[in-house]
């Protein structure tokens, strides 16, 4: 006999009351789901103050989930975006980014082309641009004016975003050229395009200028990131 086993008669008040209360909790136990907001955290040995390591709050406008999670000084160091309420804020990403066409640097053509392009798995809910380009005169003729865009799309739905263009001013000066920071631009990506893969291409022309004229262009910060970095530099035209 098990001590501290709850009375059963069989048929009586008792029974139906252990077999009810049986039933409550197993249905307790099957649909049970953590609360918000659910913290964990450790007391540090120095300072004795209260060090968050884990936590999950209610999202934007109490939808969804916000989770974030600490290293042990309380540093974020993977978190979701709090102002979208989907995407990545932390960590960013940082995309790699290569020569379309390998050993292919100056662009002499008006004709715009991509010369450096790259690829990434979307995880952020916002992405931002930020690159140069040098105008390098060719020493003979008008003077040379060159511009650039970069343009990012989701192989997986067809959204695409297009960044501003940015126009040199003209200039005689041959190589080295003159280097124009572009940018940078910052668009919110859709909910729909998390997780997806994205490419990105930074194209170039040369508007004008005379032969042997020429543009290169190089990336700076080719990132995604959560909508709080990207707000101050968003801009552009979704074109789709």
């Amino acid at each position: 006999m098990v001590a501290n086993q709850p009375i059963e008669r069989p048929g009586s008040v008792d029974f139906l009351v252990n077999q009810l209360n049986a039933v409550a909790q197993q249905s307790d136990e099957q649909t049970r789901q953590s609360k918000f907001p659910l913290v964990v955290s450790h007391q540090d040995p120095a300072s004795q103050a209260r060090v968050v390591d884990f936590q999950v709050v209610p999202g934007v406008n109490g939808s969804g989930a916000v989770l974030s999670v600490y290293d042990g000084a309380q540093h974020l160091v993977l978190g979701t975006d709090p102002d979208t309420g989907y995407g990545l804020s932390q960590p960013q990403t940082q995309v790699p980014m290569y020569p379309t066409n390998p050993g292919l640097i100056f662009n002499s053509s008006t004709t715009w082309a991509s010369y450096y392009t790259g690829q990434v798995q979307q995880n952020n809910s916002c992405f931002l641009a930020q690159w140069r380009m040098n105008n390098s005169w060719g020493g003979t003729g008008a003077a040379s004016v060159v511009a650039s865009y970069v343009k990012i799309y989701d192989s997986v739905t067809g959204w695409n975003w297009t960044s501003p263009t940015v126009t040199s001013g003209s200039s005689t000066t041959t190589s080295p050229g003159v280097l124009t920071t572009c940018g940078p631009y910052s668009v919110q990506v859709p909910q729909s395009s998390i997780g997806n893969l994205f490419g990105i291409d930074i194209y170039s022309q040369l508007v004008s200028g005379g032969a042997s004229s020429s543009i290169a262009v190089t990336p700076l910060s080719m990132i995604g990131c959560a909508l709080a970095f990207a707000l101050p530099w968003l801009g552009g035209t979704p074109s789709s």
